[in-house]
């Protein structure tokens, strides 16, 4: 009992220290010890990406830029816009890249000429792009134009397109407005509905959608409605309706079997390279990455490849192309390598080659060895991308 008694009078002084102590300011006694636990943390699965080609869904570009006929906006009196109905091959809404306008310069070199690019369909509403774009001298002013491709980019409205659009070309700031007048020597390089469309088509052939104040200018048929053009509104209107007008030989009619539309290729994620021939130099192999996760994720590196078994091409179904030889082609720059900033992808957004910051280097071309590629011909190939 003593021992017991001994302890509780130490508890007791012990207390009364800490009563004082607290007279000037708390202060906590402890006891050390250890312990252990167990804990878990789960990393996160990066969500795929989906890689598109990028490519045409409708081109009437000549590849050796041999146009016979083109269309003034000004210094001729002409129509303020000028443009057309045509279908994606697609067949159905895709993503809009860039459209590329091909434009023939009679004179002196121009630099800051303001263009307007418009398309009606989209699934959003209309959209529009204004850039200044700079042309060089004319081969031969007066005579023989010099031919510049135009590109307006769209990847960045993120837009996507109907199946069926109406594109208009304007030389100003502003759809449908005046040409500016350094646009003077400036036409739009016209091709062929019947020939020179490559891929997708024209919904109504031997039609093009025109904004006139100046009411035709004798370079369309004397059928085409002079009186609507003047309107001020962009309509379709028919230009093969009869003869060329007398006051201007060979121009829009049906004498000449043309049909003459504006010279555009309008590219569109999902849509087909340009066509290959044996020799020509390479054609880049542009393409979109998607994230369609609810996280980012980072690609390193991106590869192509040609469809291919034993040796022989194959088209997009894996069909092969009976000789039809995968040595007859050729691609370059592969794999196409991202740094950490450039194949950094946020959730639900795409990347775009056609963009500077992350340009492709991937490209593709038909060899030209001494042998017969007939049976590459028309031929369709199919391409295989993949990702690190």
């Amino acid at each position: 009992m003593k021992l017991v008694s001994s302890k509780r009078r130490m508890a007791v002084v012990g207390l009364t220290v800490g009563l004082i102590a607290g007279a000037s300011g708390l202060a906590f006694a402890y006891f050390t010890s250890t312990g252990s636990g167990n804990g878990s943390a789960q990393t996160g699965n990066a969500p795929n990406v989906t890689i598109s080609q990028i490519g045409a869904g409708y081109d009437s570009l000549i590849s050796n830029g041999a146009y016979n006929q083109d269309q003034c906006l000004t210094g001729c009196h002409g129509p303020n816009e000028i443009g057309n109905q045509i279908n994606l091959s697609t067949g159905q809404a895709s993503q809009l890249t860039t459209v590329v306008v091909a434009i023939d310069n009679w004179g002196a070199a121009e630099s800051g000429v303001p263009m307007t690019l418009t398309i009606a369909n989209t699934v959003a509403g209309p959209i529009s792009d204004t850039q200044d774009f700079s042309f060089p001298v004319a081969t031969n002013p007066g005579t023989d134009p010099s031919i510049t491709n135009v590109t307006f980019d769209f990847s960045s409205q993120d837009a996507f397109v109907d199946g069926t659009l109406v594109y208009g070309i304007t030389f100003a700031g502003t759809a449908g407005a005046q040409a500016v007048s350094a646009a003077g020597s400036l036409n739009v390089a016209l091709s062929s509905s019947q020939t020179d469309v490559s891929v997708g088509s024209d919904t109504v052939a031997g039609s093009i959608y025109l904004l006139d104040t100046n009411g035709n200018n004798n370079d369309f048929p004397t059928c085409t409605n002079s009186a609507a053009l003047s309107a001020g509104t962009f309509q379709q209107v028919a230009v093969d309706c009869g003869p060329y007008n007398p006051l201007n030989p060979g121009a829009y009619g049906n004498e000449a079997d043309t049909a003459d539309i504006p010279a555009v290729e309008v590219n569109v994620v999902g849509g087909t390279l340009t066509e290959l021939y044996p020799g020509d130099a390479p054609i880049p192999v542009q393409y979109a990455i998607t994230n369609s996760g609810t996280n980012p994720v980072q690609v390193s590196s991106v590869s192509v490849s040609i469809n291919s078994s034993g040796g022989i091409v194959e088209n997009p179904s894996d069909t092969p192309i009976p000789l039809c030889e995968l040595s007859y082609y050729q691609l370059n720059g592969v794999p196409q390598t991202f740094t950490v900033a450039q194949g950094s992808i946020a959730p639900g957004t795409t990347i775009f080659t056609t963009n500077s910051a992350v340009a492709t280097t991937l490209s593709i071309q038909m060899l030209n060895p001494a042998v017969n590629q007939d049976a590459c011909e028309g031929a369709d190939l199919g391409l295989t991308f993949s990702s690190n």
